[in-house]
Parts: structure tokens; sequence; C-alpha cells
């Protein structure tokens, strides 16, 4: 009877433990990642070692195993982007203190340090990436690093455009010459203001009784030579009693009344004599006695007044004869005399231009705009030599176009220069150059020298043309008096002319090709002219490219400067090398400064000055681009600029006749990048910027992450750059149900499990990873509702087998 017992009691033990695993399973019904577990029975036999059990009744049942049940549980979204879920077979690796552990339960989130840990504090396994990205196999705690995301500078720029192939080519060509006769920019020494031409009287009182013309008439001619005004002549005047003068001699001793009338006759002479240019000037001697001069009326003009004694008696008027005649001097000028060019248009007419003698470049350079198919542009240049400059006790005073300076030395002379420019040296700058101080009128205005202080020996040389002579002005101080002077020349004043660089526009010419040898402008020749783009590229000019894009590229401090490309459709000429029909220039500008290598042929410091960046681009008859015949571009002049114009202290720049080379190495240890328009092309279609790339950036600060189906991290930051973290990792086993349960929905390898296969998402029959989403518990409520209710009935009907085994055993005793 007791093996009826047991029976029952096996019975009750294996449904007991069925209640509790369902009972588990209920529990866990809302655990993320739980895998629900089934109770699996045997029943149980007695062996014996000799004889047969075939008759033998069974001895009850046994649970052979708790059999955990890996299917897939559902998939529901969250807010988390670290919640992961498993759509497929595998495990996340975890490790738990030094423990590797494996669970499907994705709620993880981050520590103190970045790691990501499970709700037990165990990190997530994963593999690192290299620096493109790419997961390198080597298993570790994933990590998600929360600190600024360093710059990377620009080295390499992908551009995909298509050049319209309708475009017209902009460029115009004319022609350009300069004024470079024997004239131009020559030191003219003279004085600084003109005299004018004057014949004086007797420095004698006139008699006291005064004029009395009623009894002795007075007539003289005044005649006027050589005067530039053309007024020349002569006019008779007669002083008699018909001029208006009454014969009370005590009213008529005043000069100044007699100047009166003979000015009224030289202005109104007896016809058919005509006016003059002279006029009387009653003189103070001093003291209250005056005398008569007679002066041309303009200043400078080299002519002559005489007095002829008509009728012997002018010394009445305390003239002497022949007076004391002083020509009339100019100031100094640039000594251009006046001369004619023809320009000849497109249409064949011809217009003849004459310069006015003596006009400053700036003047005659605005009259040569005026003309059609002409530009000019005049500029002046005069240089004070450091050798030649003295100024011994400080006390130099120095006229520039009539303005003082009054500095110690050539330094001081241009910082007054410079601080008068905007004012009342208008256009007028200076510099040091070898220690000589140039001065430079940007217009084209003459500069004008005089030394009006100083002492003794206080001189200085200045050179205008450099192939004529040089000139000094220096200080002479016998007898007490400052006078200023020129070497080897008459005169207290320097003035040096600019010259004109003038431009033709295409289909005009000059065509008289031999003006007067000396003057402006100088004999011409075949050589005389050069051909000249006269829309030559201005980046401020949308005339003269066809197009133009612009992109971000980044230092190697993170700050981010535009590069413009402007590309520009040039002519086809066969004879011209290089030359094809389907070829652009492309230029390029970094914040608008030029980025080209410096030109070392060019003197110091121009030859160290960036020039511009400009590149071939050729296309191919059927628009694709030509990459054999255009250049490799390549910016390798490129020092970043702040808003200021000063340096940032960022990589500095490596020309190419330095070493710089393309492709750019890595990591880049200058601000060298190169620039790829291996896939623009040249259709007849509008412009289009097909694509653009660059591999710079700025600083960044993580603003968020994402997790893609292959478990690849990404770091979202500021500066719009994502960057690969990590993979996370996982593992699959041959025996699934082998594993050891840890809880926390979390197991462990054993022997039934297998050794872990553990590999990227996707890879080796692994699932994939969902991003912000947990798997759900597997278990299905309603099976194991039915499942508690027969494992119930099972437990009862065991009971009632041990109840009816009692109560037989009861009768049993009972028996007597």
């Amino acid at each position: 009877m007791s093996s009826s017992f047991n029976i029952g009691l096996s019975g009750i033990r294996a449904a007991n433990s069925d209640l509790s695993i369902t009972g588990n399973n209920i529990a866990n019904a809302s655990t993320v990642g739980f895998k629900n577990s089934r109770a699996e029975f045997g029943d149980v036999y007695s062996n014996q070692l000799f004889g047969s059990a075939l008759n033998r009744p069974g001895s009850g049942v046994g649970l052979q195993a708790a059999a955990q049940q890996f299917n897939q549980g559902s998939i529901n979204e969250t807010s988390n982007v670290l919640d992961m879920a498993i759509s497929g077979d595998g495990f996340f690796v975890i490790n738990q203190g030094g423990e590797q552990l494996y669970t499907r339960a994705g709620t993880f989130g981050l520590d103190n340090e970045g790691y990501i840990i499970s709700n037990t504090g165990a990190k997530l396994q994963g593999f690192d990436v290299d620096e493109t990205g790419k997961p390198n196999g080597i298993l570790g705690d994933l990590q998600i690093d929360a600190s600024l995301q360093q710059p990377q500078q620009t080295s390499s720029v992908d551009s995909s455009v298509n050049l319209d192939a309708n475009e017209p080519v902009l460029e115009r060509i004319g022609k350009k010459f300069s004024t470079d006769g024997n004239s131009v920019a020559v030191t003219q020494v003279g004085i600084s203001n003109p005299t004018r031409t004057q014949a004086d009287g007797a420095s004698t009182a006139f008699p006291g009784a005064g004029f009395d013309f009623s009894t002795d008439n007075v007539t003289f001619d005044i005649t006027l030579a050589n005067a530039d005004s053309g007024n020349n002549g002569t006019v008779s005047i007669n002083l008699n009693s018909a001029t208006g003068l009454p014969n009370n001699v005590n009213n008529y001793n005043d000069v100044r009344t007699l100047v009166n009338v003979i000015n009224a006759q030289i202005s109104s002479p007896d016809l058919p004599q005509t006016a003059i240019d002279v006029q009387a000037v009653a003189v103070n001697d001093g003291g209250g006695n005056f005398h008569i001069e007679f002066r041309a009326l303009r200043d400078g003009d080299p002519s002559q007044v005489t007095i002829d004694n008509g009728n012997g008696n002018v010394g009445q008027l305390g003239l002497t004869l022949p007076l004391t005649d002083n020509s009339g001097t100019p100031a100094v000028n640039n000594g251009y005399p006046a001369q004619s060019i023809d320009v000849t248009g497109p249409d064949g007419s011809t217009i003849t231009y004459q310069s006015t003698q003596g006009a400053t470049a700036a003047a005659t350079s605005a009259e040569l705009n005026a003309l059609a198919g002409v530009t000019a542009k005049a500029s002046t240049e005069a240089k004070i030599t450091a050798t030649n400059f003295n100024n011994p006790n400080g006390n130099m005073v120095l006229e520039l176009n009539g303005v003082a300076l009054n500095a110690d030395d050539l330094e001081g002379l241009a910082t007054q220069i410079n601080n008068l420019s905007d004012t009342t040296l208008s256009g007028i700058s200076a510099e040091m150059d070898a220690g000589d101080l140039v001065i430079k009128s940007s217009i084209g205005h003459d500069l004008k020298f005089a030394l009006t202080a100083g002492d003794d020996e206080t001189s200085i040389q200045v050179i205008g043309n450099e192939d004529a002579p040089e000139q000094i002005l220096e200080i002479d101080s016998a007898g007490g008096l400052a006078i200023a002077t020129a070497t080897n020349a008459a005169g207290n004043s320097i003035v040096v002319g600019g010259n004109i660089d003038i431009q033709l526009e295409d289909g005009y010419s000059v065509d008289n090709l031999n003006p007067p040898a000396l003057g402006l402008f100088q004999p011409f020749n075949a050589n005389s002219f050069e051909e000249v783009v006269l829309n030559p590229f201005d980046p401020n000019d949308p005339d003269s490219y066809n197009h133009t894009t612009a992109v971000k590229v980044f230092d190697s401090l993170g700050n981010a400067h535009t590069m413009n490309q402007y590309f520009i459709k040039q002519d086809y000429d066969p004879a011209v090398a290089g030359s094809s029909p389907n070829h652009w220039k492309m230029v390029v500008t970094i914040d608008g400064k030029d980025v080209g290598d410096p030109d070392t042929s060019l003197a110091a410091p121009d030859n160290q000055l960036a020039t511009r960046a400009e590149f071939d681009l050729h296309f191919k008859e059927n628009g694709d681009f030509n990459s054999a015949l255009s250049d490799d571009v390549l910016i390798s002049n490129w020092t970043p600029l702040d808003a200021q114009g000063q340096e940032l202290g960022t990589l500095k720049p490596l020309p190419v006749l330095e070493g710089g080379v393309a492709p750019v190495p890595k990591p880049s240890t200058t601000s060298n990048f190169t620039i790829d328009m291996g896939e623009s092309s040249q259709f007849g279609d509008k412009f289009t910027v097909k694509s653009v790339d660059q591999d710079g950036f700025a600083t960044g600060r993580l603003t968020g992450v994402t997790i893609s189906d292959e478990g690849i991290i990404f770091a979202q930051f500021s500066n719009q750059e994502s960057e690969a973290l990590g993979q996370v990792a996982m593992a699959n086993f041959t025996n699934n149900q082998g594993l050891q349960p840890q809880g926390n929905t979390m197991w462990a390898e054993s022997f039934d499990s297998g050794v872990p296969s553990i590999a990227s998402p996707k890879s080796g029959g692994l699932g994939s990873i969902k991003a912000s989403a947990l798997e759900d518990s597997n278990v299905d409520l309603s099976t194991e509702l039915v499942d508690l209710i027969i494992a119930q009935r099972n437990y009862q009907a065991n009971a009632k087998t041990i109840e009816t085994a009692n109560q037989t055993t009861q009768t049993i005793i009972n028996l007597r």
C-alpha cells in the first residue's frame, strides 16, 4: 500500500511544481525580457537487476525540467533612446561585477561615467569603432562620451556642379598704355609763386607843386609785348587839360588820382588802338611819397612793358627812361607741354584730344575719361631720400602742396602726411621704403615741395622719374634771410607731375603714332600697346564671372569660414596653348581673401603675398569632366583670419614649392585642403550645385543618440555632425534552454548551453536591434490560467489517490 501513497505523493509534488512554474510565469507577465518556463514531467518505474518489470505498476511521476521557452515576446516602443529590444535570436551581453551574463531585457541607461548599464548596474558590452566608424571586433564596455566633440579641420571638399554650356564668354580684351614721355615725373624746379611783368618809375617824390598839364602836356606810349593772353599792342596816353584835370595845381598832386586817369585811357584808348593788359599803379615809397609802376595784368606772363617818351616830358611824372623792366615769371609746374592724340572708334570716327600745358595728370585723366572708349587713371609718386635729408636742428618747415610740415625726421613727415590724407592733403599718402620717404597722390595731383624755414645746411633731395636728374632744395641763410634755392637751378620749389595709365575699349585705337618726342605722351610704336582684360575678375563685380557658389570650411580650431568658388567661361583660341572649346576658370577665395601660392619671382615683400587661386577646368564634348586636362585643385596658402584680419593661431599653410601635396595627409599638420571637381559637368542647362560636402566641422556639444538596427550607436552633436561611438554586441548559444538563470532576467553560460557565439546584430543568424523599444515578457496569461486550472485538478486528483489508499489501508487494519 505504501507504493500507492508514494505514487499519489509524487503526483502532488509534480502538480505543486506545475503550480509554482505557472505562478512564476504569471507573476512575470510584465517583466521586460522575461521568458516563460514549462513544467516537463516523466513517469517513474522501479527497475530490478533480475526479473522483468513488464507487469509491475509504475512508481509515480517526476519533474524532469522547468524548461524556459525563448520564443519572441512582443516589442513595444518607448521614449527612452537607450531602450533596446532584440527582434529575432540572440542575447545582450552584459558584465555584472566581472561576470559575463546574458539578457533579453533592454532597459538600459547611463551611469555617471557615461557607461551604458542595465537596471542592476551591469555594463552593456559591445565593440569599439575605429576613426572611420567601423567596429573593430574587440569586446568591451560601451560608453557614451558627453564631452565636447573636438573640431576637425577641412582637408577635402567634394564639389559637384553643372556649368551652363550656353553661358557667354564675359571677358573683354582691349589695349592699355601709359604716359611715358620725357617730361613725366621729372623734378621741375622754379619759384613757388609767379611774378608779374612790371616797369618801375623812379623812387622819388613828385614835384611839390603837383601836376599842371594846362601848360605842359605829357604824352607817351605804353607797349605790351609777348603776352600769353594775346592782348599785345601800344596805347598812347595824353595828359593835358582836356583830360578833365582842372588847372588848380594845388588840388592835383595825388598820384593815385593820376593813375586812375592813365588807366582810363589804357582801357579805352583812342581808335584804332585797342586795350592792352596793363595798368598803372601808385606805389607808396614810405613816408607818404608815391611813384608810378606799370604792371601786366596776369601773373607769370613772360611779357615786356615799355614806355616811349612821346614829347619828352614824362619826367613830370617822375619817370626816368628807360624804366626798369622785370619780365613776369610763371610759378614752377610739372613741365608738361600741350599735346594732342587721335582716338579712333570702331566706326572709324576720330576724336582729337589735346592736353593743356602744365595741366596735372589728374585733370588730363579726367578729360580722357570723358572720351568714348577711353578709361584713364592717374597717379603721382615722388621720393625724398634719406641720404640727403638734412635737418640739423630739427626746425625744418617743408611745404607740401602749400601745407606746412615740421617733423624732425622722415618717419615723422610720413605720419603728418597720412594724418592729413582726408583733409588738407586729400588723396596724398606717405610710406617708408628702405629708409626713404615715398609720397603718392592716388588721383595724380602734382606734388609741390618747398622749404620755408630751417637753418644753414637744411636740405632735402626729391626724386620723381628715376631716369631724370634729382634736385635738392636747401636753405641759404646769407643775410639773415631763409631763402630756399635748388641746386643747379634757379627757384625755391620743386614740382613732380603724375603719370596716366590708359585703357582702350575693344575696337578703339590711338592712330597718331608720332606725337612730339618731349612731353606727356611718348612716341608710339607697336610695343607701346599691351592687350589687357578690360573686365578682370572681381568678386564684387557679378559681370566678371558666370557662376558662383559658397560652402563652409573649418580651420584647425573649428572656426567656420566661407569658401567661394567663382566660375568664368573662357574663350576658345586654337592658337593659345591650354585652350579648349569647353574651358572654364575657377577662382577660389576664403572670407573674400586670395589664397593662391606667393609669386616667388617678385621682389620682397610682394613675393610673400597671396595670389589669386585660379584653376583650369576642362570638359569633354559630351559634357563630362575632363580630368586629364583639368588642374588638380589644392588650396595651399590659406592663413585663417578673424573678422578684424588678425591671424587666429591655427595651423599654417604649406605652399607647393615648400612641400604641399595632394591629397592632404591625415591627420593634417597644415591648413591645406583639396577640392574634388571630378563629378562636375557642363551641359546646356542652368547652373546647379549637384552636391557639395567637406570633411571638417566645428566643436560639437552632444545633443542626442541614435542606435541603428545593426546596433551602431551614433552620437549627434550641435555642429550637425554624427559620430559612431560603438556597436552593441549580441550572443547566441547552441542550446538556449541550457542557460543557467541568474535572476533579474539574466542567464549565465553553462555546460548544457554551450559556448556563446558573440557577433554584431544581423549577422550569423542573430536578430536586429530595435531602438527606443522593449521586448515584453512572452507569457500568455490565458494559457497560463488554463494551465493553472489543470495543475489544480491534478493536485486534487493525486490527493484523492492518497485518500483512497488511506481508506483501503484503514479497512485492512479494521479486519478482526
